[in-house]
Parts: C-alpha cells; structure tokens; sequence
C-alpha cells in the first residue's frame, strides 16, 4: 500500500506538471528573445546618443568666438572639466595648434601621443570644416577612435573616446547577455565578456572568429555560434550611423530563463511528492541522529580541551544515561585539573619567597656594611640620617602587604637609597629618574630598582670619576612598559652580557656586579608577568651599562615626569 500510494502521488504531480510546461513553452520563449533583442536596442540607442553628444560637444568647443574669448588657461580648466564629466567615455580632450599639442586633459596626454598620430589628425582636417571620426583603433591596450573638428584655420578640438564604455554596465544593463561591437568589415571594437581565465579567453576568441563571419548578414537576424564548451544563441543589428554591428549572445541553456525556471519548480514539486513519502524514515533517522551529534560533539570539544563542555538531553533513554556518564567524567576532570592548577600556583609562590628570601640578605649586607664603614670614619653624626633611611627599607622589603608594588612606590624607596648611599660614598655617583607619568602605575617586584642601581653603583667605584646613573621609564613600542637603567660606568664585553642572567659567578674584572641579583631578579618579574618580561642587556650601548626592564602596560594619563635629586618637573 506504501509503495502504491507513494507512486500514484508522484505520478499525478508529473502529468499536471508537463501539461503547464507545454501550455507556457511557447509564451516564454517569445518574451525571452524580446528580452535579448532589448540589449541590442541599448547599444543602438546609446551609440546613437553617444554620436549626438560628441558632435555637440565638438560644435561648442570648436566655436571660434567662444574660444576667442577665453584665455589659455580657461581653455585648460575647460578641458578639465569636460574631462571629469565624460571620463568614462572619453580618454583625452586636447587642442592642436599648428601641427602641436597646445592644450590637453589630462595634461599629460600629449608626451604618450605619437607625432604621426597628431599629424594624420592635421592631414585629415585640411580644408574640412566638418567632424572627422578616425577608424578605430588599439591605444594602451584597448579599442580607441579619434573624433576632430577644426575651429579655424590653425586649431583644431580632438576628443580621444575609450569604445570599451560603449558595452559597459551603464550601457548593459543585463549581465547574463554578452554584447559584442564590430566594425562593418568585421574588425572588433569592445565587448562586456569577462576574461577572467584561460578558458575564457579561449572561449572568447573562439566566439569573435565566429561573429566576424556573421557581419555581413542581414540587418537584424538571430543566429547561433558554437564553441567547446558552450552554443550561443546570437541577435545581430546594425542600425547606428556609424554601420557598427552589434551582437548580443547568451548561452543556449540561459536563453530561457523563465523556461529552466519551470522545469526547476517541476523538479521541486517531484522532490516534495518524495519528500512526503520519505518523511516518515527521515524522522526516525533524526531521532536517533540528533542526541549521537550532540554527544560526539561534546566529546570532541572535551577532547580539544574545554573542559566546561556537558551535554543536556530532554529524554529518558539510553542516549540519556550515556549523556549523563560523559557529564560525570568531565566533572572528574574538571575537579582533577583545579587540583593541579591550586599546586601549581602554590609552587609558583614558593619559588618567588625563594627568590625574594635571598634579594634581602644581600640588600641587608651591602647597607650595614656602609653603617660600619660610617663608624669607623668617625661620621657617627651621619649614621642617624643613615639608620632612619635604613628602617624605611627595611620596612618596605618586608611589608606582608604583597611582594608587587607601583613603579611609584619603588621610585619613592629608591630616593631613599640613594640618600644612604650618598652618607657613605659621597659624590662617586649621581642618579636622575626620568619617568613618564603612565608609566608610574605599573607594576613592579620589590627591590628591583634599587638593586638594579645597587649594581652600577657597586661595579663603577674605583673609575676615578663620578658614575652618572639614570633610571628611565616609557611606554614600549611593543606593548607594556620599558623602564631603563644606565650608567657611565667601566661597560661590560658584549659577549660577556649573556653571562649576568645565566648565573655565571665572575664577569673578569667587573667584581662589584651581583649576577645572583640580576638573575632573581629577571625570575621574579618572570613568574609573575609571564616569559615575555623580564630583564635584558642591549648590546648598542656605547658607554658603562644598560639594563632594560619590560613590565605589564599600566592604565595612566599620557604625561611625563622628571625626577632628579634637584626635585620633580613636568615636561
């Protein structure tokens, strides 16, 4: 019963639907050859408007008392804007006096204009008052046609006219047709066929070499072209003054459109009639079709690491209980990577104490010994100043607040060292902070500057001459902040520069730099920011030493400011 209906449905559908094709066949074909006998007509109609305007525009121009009248200038920004009007129809508008180019737009024009062209234009015009059109012609790689009129006895207008516009889409308005121009003796002028590969092209000489031989049929006439691919069916007309012959060809299998659209819709109702009877086996393949996809969906989103994918079924089936064991293992998972993300993050922190643990003890060391050397100078009055700075660093190292603070912050401290080192080596050095104001709000690991200045102060004593410290902060070209600390001190062999964050114990003479400090350093900022920051040495310095310090971009105002011991300006 199943098969007998769905083929007695079928069947139906088929009869009534080759009774309307052959009832509407002949209808649509007449109206679809109007329609490409339309395109023609546009050519026609266009190339005859087309002459029209081009001999009012060369009666205007060639006007003797206009052109009397105006200055060569005028007659320059005449041109010009003659030019801008009619750019697609024209290439060049230009004034001949004598037997040279006197005026042109564009300007240009007359240096890409052979002298024998010029000099056909003059020849032509001898004693001719009327408008002469040149044969067409190839220029710059495409069809071209010359129209002159002289305007008295030593000038003569000529307009240059691109013949691609005559096919163009302002002119054809149907892009399923192909229009083709020719001369009378068969010599092609321009066409809107797209050659846009090999076999088009092949396509398209294929085609002219055919409509060459179908120029001297008769007036208006349908025709047919064949090529490898493709059969055209072809209007000819040649109903313009110029005796140009127009075609306009479409494929065979698009002449009908409205035709190929009813077979289409044939087909379409065929396909619902089945559609119909198969519906029934496609909604039990969809049944079980739709919770296997979105199971092996989840499972491969799991599987490309989302570990927050689950799978929701509103049923009570087995696909329901294998839904619900895939959830359950993802939460396994989920709850198996936190664990390992929470001891990760714990080892992370240990290893920064670590590092912060052995920064302090150096720091401590190097500030008591200069305490020491105080005393025994007998400057005991300048140990009090001394004490004070050193109790607000010591206060700031070992603050429980967090080991990351503002660049700011650690400007302000590094003020402080400075003063104490001042007390105890004088004027063996001088610091200058010039700091951007964006940059101040970024974050920074304790101690890193005062470290970093503790070096240069340390590697520099023992030159003779005053080491000239600055710390320079800005925004990176690469995104985040650039903070740089120089000196004028001894400088460092650039193959050497490797060696300061790889934990090499000595750099040869340059004893007073603490590689272990630089390398804590570097690792801090490193877990904490991430491996894209960190310290690192430019070769390109040409005196003492230049550490250059990367940090995460701050969120500030775009102003900068100058620190220095004399006090703070803005620039």
């Amino acid at each position: 019963m199943f098969v007998l209906v769905f083929l007695s449905v079928v069947g139906l559908f088929f009869v009534i639907g080759l009774f309307g094709y052959q009832r509407l066949f002949n209808p649509i074909k007449q109206n679809n050859e109007a329609v490409l006998q339309d395109s023609v007509v546009q050519v026609e109609n266009y190339l005859k408007t087309f002459m029209n305007n081009i001999q009012g525009l060369l009666m205007l121009l060639s006007n003797p008392i206009i052109n009397d009248s105006l200055g060569k200038e005028d007659i320059a920004r005449l041109l010009e804007t003659m030019m801008i009007q009619h750019r697609e129809e024209f290439e060049a508008i230009y004034l001949i006096e004598g037997e040279t180019i006197s005026s042109s737009s564009p300007f240009s024009y007359p240096f890409f204009v052979p002298e024998k062209q010029v000099a056909d234009i003059v020849r032509q015009m001898s004693g001719d008052s009327g408008v002469w059109w040149s044969p067409p012609y190839q220029s710059g790689g495409r069809q071209s046609l010359s129209v002159a009129k002289r305007i008295d006895a030593k000038r003569i207008i000529v307009f240059d006219l691109n013949l691609s516009s005559l096919t163009g889409p302002s002119v054809v308005q149907n892009k399923e047709k192909a229009v083709f121009l020719f001369t009378g003796p068969g010599q092609p002028i321009a066409f809107n066929m797209p050659l846009t590969s090999l076999t088009a092209i092949k396509e398209y000489e294929s085609i002219v070499s055919q409509l060459q031989s179908l120029t001297a049929a008769s007036q208006m006439s349908y025709d047919r072209v064949h090529t490898e691919t493709a059969a055209y069916k072809v209007l000819r007309s040649d109903q313009n003054r110029w005796n140009w012959v127009v075609f306009s060809i479409v494929k065979e299998s698009e002449a009908y459109p409205l035709l190929t659209l009813l077979e289409q819709q044939m087909v379409v109702v065929l396909l619902v009639a089945i559609i119909l009877a198969a519906f029934l086996s496609m909604w039990i393949a969809r049944y079980i079709q739709v919770p296997v996809s979105a199971i092996t969906q989840q499972m491969k989103a799991g599987a490309r690491g989302a570990l927050n994918v689950r799978v929701s079924l509103k049923r009570n089936d087995e696909f329901a209980y294998i839904a619900d064991a895939f959830n359950r293992m993802m939460d396994s998972i989920q709850t198996l990577f936190d664990d390992l993300r929470l001891v990760e993050e714990k080892k992370r922190q240990l290893e920064l104490k670590a590092l912060q643990s052995q920064i302090h003890p150096h720091f401590l060391h190097n500030t008591l010994s200069a305490i020491y050397c105080l005393d025994q100078a007998g400057r005991a009055a300048e140990m009090a100043g001394m004490l004070r700075a050193l109790t607000g660093l010591l206060q700031y190292s070992t603050d429980k607040t967090g080991d990351i603070v503002t660049v700011e912050e650690e400007l302000r401290q590094l003020e402080q060292y400075d003063v104490l080192m001042k007390l105890r080596y004088g004027d063996v050095f001088r610091l200058d902070l010039v700091v951007r104001d964006e940059s101040l709000v970024a974050p920074i690991p304790k101690l890193t500057l005062i470290t970093l200045v503790e070096n240069s102060i340390f590697y520099g004593l023992g030159t003779g001459e005053t080491n000239h410290i600055i710390v320079a902060g800005m925004a990176s070209n690469e995104g985040g902040t650039l903070l740089e600390v120089s000196d004028t001190g001894p400088g460092v062999d650039p193959s050497k520069l490797s060696c300061l964050l790889a934990g090499v114990p000595s750099l040869g003479r340059h004893k007073g730099l603490n590689n272990l400090g630089l390398r804590n350093i570097h690792e801090r900022i490193r877990l904490h920011f991430g491996e894209s920051y960190g310290l690192s040495f430019p070769e390109e310095s040409e005196e003492g030493l230049l550490v250059c310090v990367r940090l995460p971009e701050p969120d500030g105002p775009e102003a900068c400011q100058v620190k220095s011991e004399g006090g703070r300006e803005a620039c």
